[in-house]
């Protein structure tokens, strides 16, 4: 019984495997075919698989990650000074208000001192004096009017009047205390 068993099973193994290599074999001539028709009928036969796009997909990948590091670099090297440490402004006490900086300041952006700034709520009759909050100024023929400077723009083209109105927005400077409630001005930098 044995010797039959082992004979049938054999046997179809074998037509198992001439059965598997035909259909493969018939499979790969109808594709042939399919692929044949396709190209009279003007269709295109698409991949599933294609090895150039996985290679160009790593070659972009390749490419950005380099232009990732050359970025960080550059960024790196353009923040550096010559010790290779950031610029750091040192603040030398907490209340004095004084910045020390191994950079040169910007002169041609630098800002004017202003401690007269607000909208005049009150002129005097002579014109001369305004209040603004509890601040009192007075303008003398000392007083600059308009910015000076090498950026500073044209005098016609600075909002600055020598009349004093109601309403106007002033500012100036002054190197009197501003607490006391009554200053003469040194310069007034816009006045409409």
């Amino acid at each position: 019984m044995k010797k039959s068993s082992y004979k049938s099973a054999i046997s179809k193994l074998k037509m198992s495997e001439d059965f598997q290599e035909r259909t493969l074999e018939r499979l790969n001539v109808e594709g042939h075919k399919q692929i044949d028709n396709d190209k009279r009928r003007g269709e295109i036969h698409l991949k599933t698989t294609n090895s150039a796009a996985k290679k160009s997909k790593a070659a972009i990948w390749t490419a950005g990650i380099a232009a990732c590091a050359v970025l960080t670099l550059g960024i790196y090297a353009v923040n550096q000074t010559g010790n290779g440490s950031t610029p750091d402004p040192i603040v030398k006490g907490p209340i004095s208000g004084i910045v020390e900086s191994n950079n040169p300041g910007q002169g041609t952006a630098a800002k004017h001192r202003v401690n007269i700034d607000g909208v005049i709520e009150e002129v005097s009759a002579d014109g001369q004096s305004f209040r603004i909050g509890e601040l009192w100024v007075t303008v003398t023929e000392n007083t600059t009017y308009g910015i000076s400077g090498p950026t500073a723009p044209d005098p016609s083209e600075q909002l600055v009047s020598k009349e004093f109105k109601v309403g106007n927005t002033v500012s100036g400077f002054t190197s009197g205390d501003v607490t006391s409630g009554k200053v003469t001005a040194d310069a007034i930098y816009n006045n409409f």
